[in-house]
């Protein structure tokens, strides 16, 4: 390709002619200014309209246009050319490509001699030309028919089944006590705080209130089970099974949350602590982070208690107290807690907080989908800093300052990305891959053929929002830099930190050294900033935990499940030692737009959507006993 400057000063001295009489256009109406480039800067020459043969200025000049048609947009044509499946039909397209193009340049050539070595190139790029059309013809009608046989034949596990009868009255019938409930413990403001301040300290009374809640509310579970206080404000209930050979469940939850600030310009629309019940939804901090978890957990057990069920398997309920806050006082210490009461893996699953039911997600499915996360990210923080000679601003050295140092650092690893990841059987891949008969339109032919659009479907969710993105790779957010005191005084010592959410399929090692590579500054010393945690190990989609929740979600809410990421963290890292699989999910279905809620303003939650995360724990636990 020519060089986008070479284009243009070639431009700069050639006539601008009309598409179709290829005769020089001069403008009757006075010239508008020329616009500069907003690539480059330089002034774009004029440009005809095909259609009413008028002058019109252009954005960009002829070089930059012509960079971004043939640079940048087929960029998407890398990801179909590196899928295996993809290679053959590519060659052809680009064989034919070439062949037609160098056709026309010998056509248009000065070929006055019939025995011209031109001329005989010219038949063998001919001959070239048709073989590479029906290569890919014959590719093209090979490969649509599989595409489309895959994707009227996909099957899901997933058979829509509408709630029985009993589930639904139990839903009507518990709405208004569950609602209840939850505004009860909403008004208990059990908010942890990471401590920056003096003003911002935990009031332990909130949580013993809480306690005390749950315990005069549930009155058969808090005669009935074994409850264990761990480090003071954290619960381990436990429910005893009749057989010991059954390894337990845990079904966890956490009691504290996050400030709800309620200012002027960040107001919401009830008080965050009032536990208003308002239209039939119940407003305030905690209803979907995590306190409807909590009671729909209790409830579900007192429930069974009411009903006589006895369990075959132990069945464990795990309240935290400082999740929001990483679970150092409260998760690790259950973890420890527990160690001590099964050992080692002696958990058959756990079960915690996590995705929920979204409807919208996913373009080209209908209604909610229950995203599970089998994973979760890691967590790590970078603390990158240099240090040189300060001085006086008014004679700065020749070389580069930490500042500017420090500005090409941030450059170069806010514009490199962590590698994605979409790998068959994991993550996002498999998601799709489940889901693939419940899609309509072109979803459903993409996400059947996931062997040969998986390089497009990469490319789409990258593209498609942060949150996509955020689940296909490691994510870079550059969150604080330091540096410099006074205006006219040369900063000695400048850093800065980068936050990692380590991707399942990527270590913590790896990244370091990803952006040491990145970087390639040696002057720049990089060292973790604070304690890291790794990504989560993958659990597996074919457990008989997975097929619980499955089989709880279908019949309570009729929706589908789905493997996801999780991309924020819970106190499940606490309990990677005890279990083999973890799955983080809560029952509640929420349109795409109301995600926002978490940690966000008016978070809120339906009595009747309160009701069935209770039919929906009853489920899951007596699914747990019917087990061998």
């Amino acid at each position: 390709f020519f060089s986008a400057s070479s284009i243009q000063f070639s431009m700069k001295s050639t006539p601008v002619y009309r598409v179709k009489s290829r005769q020089p256009f001069s403008p009757t109406s006075t010239p508008t200014p020329p616009l500069l480039c907003i690539e480059c800067g330089s002034p774009p020459p004029p440009r005809v309209d095909v259609v009413t043969s008028k002058p019109r200025r252009r954005k960009a000049c002829f070089g930059c246009a012509v960079c971004e048609d043939v640079v940048q947009e087929p960029s998407v044509l890398t990801d179909f050319y590196n899928s295996p499946s993809l290679r053959p039909v590519f060659a052809a397209v680009f064989a034919m490509a070439a062949c037609t193009t160098l056709e026309y340049v010998a056509a248009k050539s000065d070929l006055s001699s019939p025995q011209s070595p031109s001329l005989l190139s010219l038949s063998l790029i001919r001959r070239l030309s048709t073989l590479s059309l029906k290569a890919f013809a014959t590719v093209l009608c090979c490969l649509l028919p599989v595409m489309l046989f895959n994707a009227f034949t996909a099957t899901s596990t997933f058979k829509s089944t509408p709630p029985s009868a009993s589930v639904k009255e139990a839903i009507e019938k518990g709405k208004n006590k569950y609602g209840k409930l939850l505004s009860e413990a909403i008004k208990l403001k059990t908010i942890s705080y990471d401590g920056l301040t003096s003003d911002d300290e935990t009031d332990y009374g909130e949580l013993l209130k809480m306690h005390s809640l749950l315990k005069t509310s549930f009155p058969l579970a808090a005669s009935s089970l074994s409850w264990t206080l761990v480090n003071k404000h954290s619960i381990v209930i436990k429910w005893q099974g009749s057989s010991p050979s059954l390894k337990p469940i845990m079904i966890c939850a956490h009691l504290d949350v996050v400030p709800a600030p309620n200012e002027k310009d960040n107001e919401w629309s009830e008080d965050p602590w009032g536990g208003e019940i308002k239209d039939g939804e119940v407003w305030g901090r905690g209803a979907i982070d995590n306190k409807h978890n909590v009671i729909g957990q209790m409830g579900a057990v007192e429930e069974l208690l009411e009903s006589g069920f006895k369990p075959t398997r132990t069945i464990y309920l795990a309240f935290g107290h400082d999740e929001e806050i990483s679970g150092h006082h409260g998760a690790k210490m259950i973890a420890k807690h527990m160690e001590k009461e099964v050992g080692k893996k002696g958990i058959e699953a756990v079960f915690d907080e996590g995705p929920m039911m979204i409807e919208g997600a996913l373009p080209g499915m209908k209604g909610h989908v229950g995203l599970v996360a089998n994973s979760e990210k890691g967590y790590l923080t970078l603390e990158m800093s240099v240090k040189a000679n300060g001085g006086h601003s008014s004679m700065p050295p020749f070389e580069q300052g930490t500042i500017a140092i420090i500005a090409d650092a941030v450059s170069k690893l806010d514009s490199t990305p962590v590698p994605a990841h979409f790998s068959k059987g994991a993550g996002v891949y498999a998601q799709l891959e489940m889901l693939a008969a419940l899609f309509s339109g072109p979803m459903k032919v993409l996400t059947s053929n996931l062997w040969l659009t998986g390089g497009l479907m990469k490319k789409i969710l990258l593209k498609a929002s942060p949150a996509a993105a955020a689940m296909l790779r490691t994510t870079t957010a550059i969150t604080v830099i330091k540096g410099g005191t006074k205006a006219n005084v040369l900063p000695y010592d400048v850093k800065f930190y980068v936050n990692h959410r380590v991707h399942p399929e990527d270590t913590v090692e790896g990244i370091i050294e990803y952006d040491r590579k990145v970087i390639n500054d040696d002057r720049i010393t990089i060292k973790p900033a604070e304690g890291i945690t790794p990504a989560s190990p993958i659990s597996s989609l074919k457990s008989d935990a997975w097929r619980w929740i499955e089989e709880s979600v279908g019949e309570v809410f009729n929706n589908p499940i789905a493997p996801s990421v999780m991309v924020g963290n819970t106190d499940t890292r606490w309990y990677w030692d005890l279990t083999e699989d973890i799955y983080r999910f809560s029952p509640v279905e929420l349109d795409i737009k109301d995600v926002k809620m978490f940690h966000g303003l008016n978070e809120r939650l339906s009595v009747e959507g309160m009701s069935g995360i209770v039919q929906y724990y009853k489920k899951l636990i007596e699914k747990s006993c019917l087990s061998k």
